[in-house]
Parts: structure tokens; C-alpha cells; sequence
């Protein structure tokens, strides 16, 4: 089941205790799909420095007059900025938004993990200590009617990258400076709004809030995100052919690809060589996973002396390099993860080769 707010007016979260820093760093997140188009102005969330729920002293986000074009407000004391966004929701297709406040000057919005329009841009560093938060409608108005998952936050200004990934779990992948967390999926509304980073910072349900029936899968990229059921699809690239040999030579038969195929680790096949040289294998054929997270090369090795320089390619490209010199003198397991500009160097998925080159 997943929250469902905003149903009416009255019917909102606020919390009022455990709350973000608005006027510091920050990110708030959340997949939402919309129930129903209020054809006005709907709040999805706010952080306010007011002793009531109001949009002065605000950091909002919500709709425009139209009920589904995304819009933030930004004030402080009677004066503030609104900027509309070029995405919209639409009712019945979830989508995952996130705000992010990057400093006193910058607040911005990511809608499916990319940058939607400019930032809010209103000088915030006077703004008073953040009292209450809100979440489906603001004062008993403009109600926003919508199914919220994975609803997480942070006294951090995440990067697009971090937001790309995040977006693809229920759990928080990001702990360093993790605020709170809220699944948001549960049979009771208590259990939808209960903070389960471990920091107790649960909403309050003001008027009548529910549970609705499951959110549905979302598909982004390789990944399947099943709100309500976490569900990743993983995908694993092994060498399928040889490239070039060099020396190298096979422990049983001629192909170097056969003995690194294995999906289990085993020691009983293998590749050697004995002096100085370069060999290299194609890996299987991936698809674009459409994110900058999570790549990562696996690799076994050991040598009697000298070292081992290990490659991933693209063609005549190298995407990244590790360097074991001298290498362990006994076999050892190496997990080496792709930095988010090695990852968005990869162009050609269907193109990728491990390359082991020996030196004495």
C-alpha cells in the first residue's frame, strides 16, 4: 500500500518536531503519482519558518494554477519568488521529483533525476529557524491529491548522480548525512508515515489521510523500480570472446575468454603468461542502464613477480586503468568501482573489453 494525501484541503502531513534545516543545505525526494487533477494550485511540500502553515518564510514546492505544471515558491518574511518548472504530473503516471536547496541562493527541482528549469534564486540567509513541515496540502489549502513512496530526505544538497541512484531503491543508498526515510509503503497509515532511518522523525497525519492501493512499477533504464516491493534489475557482462592473445595462454584449451566465463569464482581454470605481454577480452552485451552509479569490474589475480595492469575498453578507448605492481603473490579477489565520469564515458555498451597486460 502506498501513502495517499492531500485528498482534500485537510487532509495533509506536518511535522512540527525532527524537521530539515531549510535555511542549510538540504534535499527532499519522493516518487509521486497523482490521483486526480485539481485544475488549481496544490502543494506537495514545504518547510516553512512560520509558526503556522503558511507560504510566508517558505521553501514550497507544488503546482501551478493548472494542478499539474511544477512550480516553487521561495519566501522570506512578505516578500518571495515563484519559478515555474517545464514538467508536469500527470495523473496516474508516477514520477519522482526532488528539491534540493543548494545554498542560501539556490534552491532547485530534479524531476526523474535530471535538472528541471532554474533555480530559485531568492537570498534565504536571513530566513528564521525552520519550525514545521508539510506534505499534500499547506493551512488547509491547496491540496495537492497524490500517492507518495520512497520518500526520503537529507541535510545535504545531493548530486544529480546520487539523486539517479537513489531513485532506483526504496532504501537509502546515500547514509552520510541522511535525515530521514519513509518507505511509505505499508497496510496501516501509521506504518506510511513512521521514519525508518533509525532518527524517529515521523509525520503526523492531519485530517483523513490513507493507504491506497500499491503504486506500480516504474521503469527507468535497465532498472525496474517496483514501488512497493523493491525489485533491481542487475546486469552481468562476461568475457564471450578473445580479442588478442599475446602470450597469454589458456589452462585447458585455446581460448582465454573460456577460463574468466565462470559465474562462480573458481581456481581451477585459468590464464598465465610468463614474461611481458598484453592480452584482451570482448565482454557480453549490456543495455545502457541510463545512470552514473553502480558500475562495477571484478577481477582475480596473482604473480610470482612483476605486475598486472588491468583495463576496461571501449574499442580503442580506455575507460579506466588499475594498476597492481607488484601484484599480490596470491590470488586475490579486486571489486574496482567506475567513478560517474568513467561511467558516463561509456558510450557503447555492446563494445566493452577487459584488458590484462603483464610487466616484469
Amino acid at each position: 500500500m502506498s501513502l495517499s494525501v492531500g485528498a482534500t484541503a485537510n487532509d495533509f502531513g506536518r511535522k512540527t518536531s525532527g524537521l530539515i534545516d531549510s535555511n542549510a543545505a538540504y534535499s527532499w525526494m519522493a516518487w509521486v503519482d497523482l490521483i486526480s487533477d485539481t485544475n488549481a494550485y496544490s502543494t506537495l511540500y514545504t518547510a516553512q519558518s512560520s509558526a503556522t502553515d503558511t507560504s510566508t518564510n517558505v521553501d514550497w514546492i507544488g503546482t501551478n494554477g493548472t494542478g499539474t505544471l511544477l512550480r516553487t515558491w521561495c519566501s522570506v518574511g512578505g516578500s518571495g519568488v515563484s519559478v515555474l518548472h517545464s514538467s508536469s504530473l500527470v495523473v496516474g503516471t508516477p514520477v519522482h521529483v526532488a528539491l534540493v536547496r543548494e545554498s542560501s541562493t539556490s534552491l532547485r527541482v530534479y524531476f526523474n533525476g535530471s535538472l528541471d528549469g532554474s533555480a530559485n534564486t531568492v537570498d534565504i540567509s536571513a530566513r528564521a529557524a525552520t519550525t514545521r513541515e508539510t506534505l499534500g496540502a499547506i493551512g488547509a489549502t491547496e491540496p495537492l491529491p497524490a500517492r507518495i513512496t520512497a520518500m526520503k530526505q537529507w541535510q545535504a544538497a545531493l548530486t544529480q548522480e546520487e539523486i539517479a541512484a537513489e531513485m532506483q531503491a526504496i532504501r537509502p543508498l546515500r547514509l552520510t548525512n541522511l535525515h530521514s526515510w519513509f518507505p511509505c509503503i505499508a497496510d496501516t497509515l501509521t506504518d506510511t508515515l513512521k521514519d525508518y532511518s533509525g532518527n524517529g522523525r515521523d509525520w503526523s497525519s492531519i485530517g483523513t489521510n490513507t493507504v491506497s492501493t500499491v503504486t506500480p512499477p516504474v521503469p527507468w533504464g535497465a532498472p525496474n523500480v517496483l514501488i512497493g516491493n523493491t525489485t533491481v534489475t542487475v546486469q552481468y557482462s562476461r568475457p564471450t570472446s578473445d580479442v588478442t592473445a599475446g602470450t597469454w595462454t589458456a589452462s585447458t584449451g585455446s581460448d582465454l575468454f573460456a577460463m574468466l566465463d565462470e559465474t562462480t569464482v573458481s581456481d581451477t581454470d585459468y590464464i598465465v603468461t610468463t614474461g611481458a605481454s598484453t592480452c584482451e577480452v570482448a565482454l557480453g552485451s549490456m543495455s545502457d542502464p541510463a545512470v552514473s552509479t553502480g558500475h562495477k569490474v571484478r577481477y582475480r589475480l596473482s604473480a610470482t613477480s612483476g605486475g598486472i595492469t588491468v583495463r576496461l575498453r571501449q574499442g580503442t578507448t580506455t575507460i579506466a586503468t588499475w594498476t597492481h605492481a607488484p601484484a599480490p603473490s596470491s590470488l586475490t579477489t579486486y571489486e574496482q568501482t567506475l567513478t560517474g565520469g568513467e561511467a558516463d564515458s561509456i558510450t557503447n555498451y555492446a563494445a566493452l573489453k577487459r584488458q590484462f597486460e603483464a610487466t616484469t
